[in-house]
């Protein structure tokens, strides 16, 4: 029989993979293609990144599996959870334009320090040497979160 790690391992990978060709495709096809954005920064270091957010959100997907006993209910925690990460990553409202309570908590979103490391990589050139606090901010609670959701697959289906 199978591991949980034996399990879960080769669907986090294949859907990272399937996330970089679609992040690819975008921004080859779109911004360079259609927009005609200017890129400044290293594609390396950007899909890396990527890569880190993926498997954030990998974990966060897994601990929320684990709390459902059915798709219905996996799908109204995630609404729950990505819902608050979308409107505080700064996407759509500035950090300037939130309240201070607001502001501080945009900083416990992975979302938020991803989209400021892409920004940073792609638009402005930056590299690790002025990313590093965003990169950390993104890497550590990545860790817990996606260690924590393998845990509770392991306690779960173990």
């Amino acid at each position: 029989p199978l591991t949980p790690i034996q399990i879960l391992l080769p669907k986090v990978i294949a859907m990272t993979l399937v996330i970089l060709l679609g992040t690819a495709v975008s921004l080859f096809f779109v911004l360079y293609g259609i927009f005609d954005v200017p890129m400044k920064g290293s594609l390396m270091l950007f899909f890396a990144v990527t890569t880190l957010y993926t498997f954030t959100t990998a974990g966060l997907g897994l601990y929320i599996a684990t709390l459902s006993r059915n798709l219905a209910q996996a799908a109204m925690l995630a609404i729950l959870v990505l819902m608050p990460m979308i409107f505080l990553s700064g996407a759509w409202t500035p950090p300037e334009a939130m309240p201070a309570g607001m502001r501080e908590a945009m900083f416990l979103s992975p979302l938020y320090h991803f989209i400021e490391m892409g920004y940073g990589i792609l638009l402005k050139g930056a590299g690790l040497d002025v990313l590093w606090d965003s990169l950390l901010s993104l890497v550590l609670p990545g860790i817990v979160i996606f260690g924590f959701g393998v845990w509770r697959f392991k306690r779960q289906f173990g």
